[in-house]
């Protein structure tokens, strides 16, 4: 069997946004998506939905993805407000960022997956080179040359090269024996569509409570929000079991009403929430892609962006060596690896210590919160700078993910 380029396993944004850089670079790729067709309804509602920096807008720009979204599937939000109602806060302590201050029309973009999904498909569909397997990896076989892959299916692949997208539980990362600093978080993340009184206003909003931080995301309808709440694993369990109207209720109190009243709520999903980081982002022909490399606290909602990130700055590796680079893909592994690790060490360790500094009960620790967000707030240059990497504009972006100097996002 003659070996292909690359073969994705993952049929998810990661994956598939991947594969389309793979394959635009030239490159023969198949992609392993799963059995389930993404685009098939279950019946019940998508609660997933993502906040995507202008560094994520742009990479899905270069594959054709952006465009497949429809503009009423697609929420900007040019306002952020950020404050401290967690133990020993400082009243009125709030930290507010806006777009037109770095001269830039929106800080983040919220889609939901089902629209983000449907376009990332429609991009796959338009490379018809690209061949996509609706199973799941039964068995990987490395040898000298390639990897011989079998499918649940019975189908036999063989490819010089095979990234790992299949999420913060990969089958294939465990299939190579590359192991994880994993630490779970004594939290569960609870989320949930809600319809609130008062309009968003193109405005995302985040309060720190005692267990954790509660996030309000703009949807396109002016009432409509993605929640993410992070609280106790007890406490998640009793919101999700909850009523309705008893929910409402405990979300509008905990938000302290400024949205008014909450007037509704679908279903609510609770996943724990846990921080793991593979010790090395390869091994042997296989390298780790998106969740299956790293996972963090959603409470920056850098997760798919940094993703997106690793989609770009491989693609961009693999297409400076080409087809025969993959003979020995171990150096085009390393030079991935070397641009991306301290990006994502930056950003473990910001987003834990963040959360780990509102969770601090000492009223001695909440003053210094509530002094720290009013300084940040009154010094223009380094709150730009902490939009800029809010926005994904720092750091060792490709190129795909770097501003232009005619372009306004």
């Amino acid at each position: 069997m003659k070996p292909i380029d690359w073969v994705v396993v993952g049929g998810g944004a990661v994956g598939v946004t991947t594969a389309c850089l793979l394959a635009d670079a030239g490159l023969r790729v198949a992609v392993v998506t799963g059995p389930a067709n993404p685009l098939l309804s279950t019946g019940r509602e998508d609660l997933r939905a993502y906040s995507l920096t202008p560094a994520a807008r742009r990479i899905l720009t270069a594959c054709g993805v952006w465009q497949r979204l429809a503009a009423a599937h697609v929420t900007p939000y040019d306002r952020l407000q950020v404050w401290d109602a967690a133990r020993g806060a400082t009243r009125g302590a709030t930290l507010a960022f806006d777009a037109a201050s770095c001269g830039r029309p929106a800080l983040a973009y919220m889609v939901e997956h089902s629209h983000l999904q449907a376009a990332l498909w429609a991009a796959l569909a338009a490379r018809p080179a690209v061949s996509v397997h609706t199973a799941t990896l039964a068995t990987l076989e490395p040898g000298e040359l390639c990897c011989h892959l079998q499918l649940s299916d019975g189908q036999l692949l063989a490819a010089r090269a095979v990234a790992a997208c299949d999420g913060g539980d990969s089958p294939l990362r465990t299939m190579v024996g590359i192991e994880c600093d994993e630490r779970p978080y004594p939290q569960a993340a609870v989320i949930a569509n809600v319809r609130c009184d008062q309009p968003h206003g193109a405005t995302a909003r985040q309060v720190f409570l005692a267990e954790g931080p509660l996030a309000f995301l703009p949807l396109p309808d002016p009432q409509r929000y993605a929640i993410v709440w992070s609280t106790t694993p007890t406490a998640a369990a009793a919101l999700v079991a909850a009523s309705e109207a008893a929910f409402c209720a405990e979300l509008g109190r905990a938000f302290e009403h400024r949205l008014g009243a909450v007037l509704a709520s679908s279903p609510r999903l609770a996943f724990p929430l846990t921080r793991c980081h593979a010790n090395t982002y390869s091994a042997g022909r296989v390298v780790l892609v998106g969740d299956a490399a790293h996972q963090m606290h959603p409470l920056a909602g850098q997760g798919l962006n940094a993703g997106l990130l690793d989609a770009a700055v491989l693609a961009e590796r693999a297409a400076a060596v080409g087809a025969a680079g993959l003979h020995y893909p171990h150096a085009l592994f390393q030079r991935y690896e070397r641009q991306r690790r301290g990006e994502i060490l930056a950003l473990l360790a910001a987003t834990d210590r963040l959360n780990q500094l509102f969770l601090a009960r000492e009223p001695w620790v909440g003053r210094l919160r509530g002094a720290g967000l009013a300084l940040i707030h009154r010094l223009g240059p380094l709150k730009r700078l902490l939009m800029a990497h809010a926005m994904g504009d720092s750091g060792d972006l490709p190129v795909l993910a770097r501003p232009a100097a005619h372009d306004p996002f």
